[in-house]
């Protein structure tokens, strides 16, 4: 009869075997965001970006004490906050609305620029650009602008901003 076994021999792992064919398949499978990072990381030592990021990180404490001390001042603070807001603004408004109305004071700037700084008008002049259909479209949009502007000063409700999901508070 045979001796029981007593004891169990395990084969010996090859862990730096194995950790580099983890890393192997990793790469297999990351290849493009390597390829991706790897010329992100180009385009940073070209503009000599690195050097910065590695000085920020190094003295990351001090930077960060400086920049906390410089954005938690009350201007700075209300200036990021109108910053918010606009960006909210713009956010709600249609890029084709945008569009058309950056074009349209590109238009009324060019116009303006070629009109004569010291040009008076009188008031038969001013009768007389009324009447100019392109004038017109000018006045129904701001006063549309207006009564916009107008009703939402009326409203208390629209008024007053809601607070609602704004993150926290600088």
């Amino acid at each position: 009869m045979a001796q029981p076994i007593r004891q169990i021999v395990h084969a010996p792992r090859d862990e730096r075997r194995e950790a580099k064919e983890r890393v192997e398949q990793a790469v297999i499978d990351s290849a493009d965001g390597i390829v991706d990072g790897l010329q992100l990381l180009k385009a940073c030592e070209e503009k000599g970006l690195i050097p910065f990021v590695r000085a920020l990180v190094e003295q990351g404490d001090d930077v960060l004490r400086v920049v906390v001390q410089a954005v938690s001042r009350k201007g700075v603070t209300d200036g990021l906050k109108n910053l918010i807001g606009a960006a909210q603004f713009l956010s709600v408004v249609p890029p084709e609305d945008m569009e058309r109305v950056f074009h349209a004071l590109a238009r009324g700037l060019e116009r303006a620029t070629q009109q004569e700084a010291n040009g008076r008008m009188g008031v038969y002049d001013v009768l007389k650009a009324l009447r100019d259909p392109d004038v017109g479209r000018s006045l129904a949009m701001l006063f549309a602008f207006l009564k916009g502007m107008g009703s939402g000063l009326g409203d208390p409700d629209l008024a007053q901003p809601s607070h609602e999901d704004r993150g926290p508070e600088v």
